[in-house]
Order: C-alpha cells, then structure tokens, then sequence
C-alpha cells in the first residue's frame, strides 16, 4: 500500500491517500473504485474516529481512500471556513479525478463520504461544486442550520439541491439529539423531486457520531452501536449499483392509452397528457411537485385515499380530455 500526504488550499489543508498497488496476485488493484472522506467535527475539528478508521474499512473492501482534513475554527477566521473548506473539497476532488491513472482508481467512480458538519461539506460539494462526485454518502448529514449556530454562516443545502445532485446514500438514527434524522428525510425529499437515485436509513437506536458503529471507533462514554453499523455494507452495495449505471429510477413507461388510472407521475410527464393536465387540473402538478411520492398513483386512487381531494367536475373534464387523446 501506498500512504501519502498532500497540502491542499492556502489554509494547508492536508489530504491523506491510501492506494492500494497492484502486483501479479493483485491484478484487480490497477484500476479501484475511490472514496473521500470528508470527518465530522463541526468544522471546529476533524474527528479521528471519522478520518482513517473508515478509510482503512474502505480499502479493505477494495477501494482506494482518501481522507480530508480541511480547513476548521482552529486554523481559520470562522467566516473563512466554509469558504476555505468547498474549495479545499473542490481541488481534491479535481485532484483525484487528474491524476486518477497515478493513484490507479476510476475518475468515474469516485464518491464522497461525509459525517455530520463533513457531511454539510458532502452534500455542499454535490449540490454547489464546480466538480461533483459520482456519488455521495452522507452519515447523520448536518443539511441545514439555523442563523450562525456553529459561529458561522452556512449555507442550507435543502435549497440547493438540482438536477446534477449526484445518487446519495444516507442514515442516521432517530435517537440523534444533535442533528436530527428529519434532516435527512428533507435532503431525500428534495431528492426525489428531481429524480435522482437515494437510498435513506434511518436507525432506530443511537445517538450522534457513530462513525463505523464498532467499538474500536466508539467515542468516549459512548457505546458502540451494532445496529447502525449495518450502514456501511448497505452502502457498498448502493455505490454498486451507481458505478454499474443500474437503472434504480425506471422511465416512465410508454402511454397506450390515457386514464384517471395511468400513473399521475407517467401522465405528468407524457408531452401529450402534461399539458392537457396543467390545463384543467393545474393543482395536481402542484401536489406532485410537494409530495412526489404520489406520483406512483394513479389518480383515481390519489383522488379516493385524499378523500376527494381534488374538484368532481375538474375530474370528470380531465377525464373526458384525456379520453380524447386516446
């Protein structure tokens, strides 16, 4: 294995690489999927359980790891660490992707891991970076803070997310009492209103800062957290399908013919059937846009389990439209 350490950014920034070499028993390492790792820490610090415990975990399921010790409140004016942190994450990220044939990983297949305040920085690279990862995994992610909690201002990622938000993978656990799990739940939402892949677990049991959930990264007066570690082989596992391009959002399927009981999302998204719909029933486009799950109803049954939510004779014209086009 080969170990180094670069500076990154005018606040030195020290980023830490750990690849894997291949050899003739190991010809399969010339070429590896990547992570970087970006440690919680508030972004007054960069904690050691989140830094190379989980690099090495990585590497030993085939991966070559890097980890970030970006810029914090110890080595920066605090109104300069979010500033200096994105930039430190965005000449990282583009440094992997440069010289990818040198640290024998994928440009393609490289994501970025971030935990709590590094998982701000995560999903701050995903949603406003100049180079964007393949994908994202966010562990108990802080999205979103309120006014200068962390003695700074920050950005709310909830209102960044766009169409070139990468596939995401996150979990946190319901007993957090630092950064709550609904945090989460929101980024997913946002999320799925623009059809990027997810995946989302929410552990029952735990508090904040589980790292590996393994007792050899278990912070002090903590115990270590067996359930939550499940997250890391779930998240191989999703990082699989993205670098495989697995199809997890389906196509909408071909209209043959147009109903109350076709899919709201297929109907809505149908260059014949959308503007008929916007037309009559403009409310309908508005309830899929705040709640996309019920873009898998049709709209008979959204109509029947909302309790009538839409108007009888709206519905009745929107049909006999839609009747038409077949």
């Amino acid at each position: 294995m080969k170990y180094f350490q670069r500076s990154v950014g005018s606040r030195h920034a020290v980023l830490t690489g750990y690849v894997q070499e291949s050899s003739t028993e190991l010809p399969n390492l010339t070429r590896c999927p990547a992570v970087l790792i970006f440690p919680g820490g508030a972004y007054a610090y960069c904690s050691d359980r989140e830094a190379e415990p989980v690099a090495l975990a990585f590497l030993n399921a085939g991966f070559n790891a890097f980890v970030l010790r970006y810029s914090t409140s110890q080595n920066c004016p605090a109104d300069e660490v979010f500033p200096n942190a994105l930039a430190e994450a965005e000449e990282s990220l583009a440094y992997l992707q440069e010289q990818a044939d040198e640290l024998h990983i994928d440009p393609e297949q490289i994501a970025i891991l971030g935990f709590s305040a590094g998982g701000h920085l995560t999903a701050a690279l995903g949603t406003m970076g100049k180079v964007r990862p393949a994908a994202l995994l966010l562990g108990y992610a802080v999205f979103s803070i309120p006014g200068r909690a962390l003695g700074m201002e920050l950005p709310d990622l909830l209102e960044k997310v766009d169409a070139q938000t990468p596939p995401s993978f996150l979990f946190a656990t319901q007993g957090d009492r630092l950064v709550p799990a609904v945090q989460s739940m929101e980024f997913a939402t946002r999320l799925a209103g623009q059809k990027t892949p997810y995946e989302i677990h929410i552990f029952s049991y735990g508090d904040h800062g589980a790292s590996l959930g393994t007792p050899n990264v278990t912070a002090p007066r903590s115990q270590p957290n067996p359930d939550a570690a499940a997250w890391f082989g779930m998240a191989l596992r999703f990082l699989q399908h993205i670098f495989r391009k697995d199809v997890l959002v389906p196509v909408p399927a071909e209209v043959t013919e147009y109903g109350l009981e076709m899919k709201i999302g297929t109907l809505l998204d149908d260059p014949v059937s959308g503007p008929v719909i916007r037309s009559i029933l403009p409310e309908l486009d508005a309830q899929a846009a705040k709640q996309p799950g019920c873009r898998g109803l049709s709209l008979a049954k959204l109509q029947l389990y909302s309790n009538k939510m839409f108007d009888a004779d709206k519905l009745s014209a929107l049909e006999q439209a839609l009747q038409k086009l077949n």
